[in-house]
């Protein structure tokens, strides 16, 4: 066994190129990105701006988030500091948070849903509620 040590430049370089390589199977064309729903476009927005370097979609998902006003500037204003506050838009939970690991109907009231984030992922681990697209309420 060979007790050299990894080079941590050439480790650096190896996941750079991992990550194009495998963030360009995953694009959406630009002309496209018009044509999705809300709901697409702010899980995109959710899932390339996550990513531990920067992702040229994030730039486009959060421009035609603001060209369909789906997010206000004052969620813009927590997104940027990965906060969320009572009343926000479920888009901008997800700009701020990310996309959650599941989603399900709450059994606790009509039109509300649970959004349950996993362990380590900016927050505890805990569930955030919608009710009708607006944060009403979250617990750890």
């Amino acid at each position: 066994m060979s007790s050299r040590l990894i080079n941590p430049l050439w480790l650096r370089s190896a996941l750079v190129a991992l990550t194009t390589a495998l963030s360009a199977g995953c694009a959406t064309a630009p002309a496209h990105i018009t044509e999705l729903s809300d709901r697409e476009i702010c899980r995109g927005y959710g899932i390339y701006s996550a990513w531990f370097i920067s992702h040229p979609l994030a730039e486009q998902y959060k421009g035609e988030i603001e060209r369909r006003k789906l997010v206000t500037s004052e969620e813009w204003s927590l997104v940027a500091q990965e906060r969320i506050q009572k009343g926000m838009s479920w888009c901008a939970l997800y700009a701020s948070w990310g996309v959650p690991i599941s989603e399900h109907p709450s059994d606790r009231d009509e039109g509300e849903i649970q959004h349950v984030y996993h362990t380590g992922w900016r927050i505890s681990p805990g569930s955030v509620y919608t009710k009708n697209g607006k944060v009403e309420a979250w617990g750890y």
